[in-house]
């Protein structure tokens, strides 16, 4: 190996500390700083060196970095929460009617013909027992699951559409009837009643 290529160590840096000791300073918190023995001498004093540079920043805070992806999407947040009350506050007889999971209910809904039924068109009715809700902000839904003409039918309507217009709950604890009458549901979603037999979720009495 080329000795001529070394350098010195940092240890080995020669300091001037037998003739010209440095003394040790205070910063104006209080705290006693002591001048390194192995430090190189470079000629300023240690009242005049930086010190501690994660202390004194408390009067200069850092401005936090604001991303505009994160911006927008709280600004979405806030105008979708604003809809939601507005929405709620416009259909009293839609939000304060009080349901749970397997109830059996009754909404009207506005078929065709516009938001305000300017043609005074008649209400659509349509019965079900609630299977499921989904609660996301305007997209708020629940699953119905009717039985019409020996058929099936699900579906799923939106809380804060328009078309919706009342609500309005017919029996409470549909699914626990005859000797179950009177339990609990402690399910959130009743997607098992899919596999039933007709009469246990038919809503709509049959027409003789």
């Amino acid at each position: 190996m080329n000795k001529s290529r070394l350098f010195p160590s940092y240890r080995g840096l020669p300091t001037n500390e037998k003739y010209q000791p440095r003394q040790s300073t205070t910063t104006p918190e209080g705290k006693t700083l002591y001048p390194s023995k192995t430090r190189y001498d470079t000629g300023v004093a240690p009242a005049d060196m930086p010190y501690l540079h994660h202390i004194g920043h408390e009067e200069k805070p850092k401005p936090k970095f604001k991303n505009p992806r994160k911006r927008a999407s709280k600004l979405f947040n806030e105008l979708q929460l604003e809809a939601v009350a507005k929405s709620k506050s416009a259909k009293p007889e839609v939000w304060e009617v009080p349901f749970k999971v397997g109830d059996a209910l009754e909404l009207e809904v506005l078929d065709s013909g516009g938001v305000h039924n300017p043609q005074n068109k008649r209400y659509d009715k349509i019965r079900g027992v609630v299977l499921g809700r989904e609660n996301k902000g305007l997209d708020t839904a629940i699953y119905l699951k009717d039985v019409l003409f020996g058929e099936h039918v699900e579906r799923k309507v939106k809380l804060h559409s328009p078309m919706v217009k009342t609500l309005k709950v017919l029996e409470e604890g549909f699914v626990n009837r005859g000797k179950k009458k009177g339990r609990r549901v402690k399910r959130a979603k009743l997607y098992y009643l899919r596999d039933r037999k007709p009469e246990e979720t038919r809503v709509t009495k049959i027409q003789k």
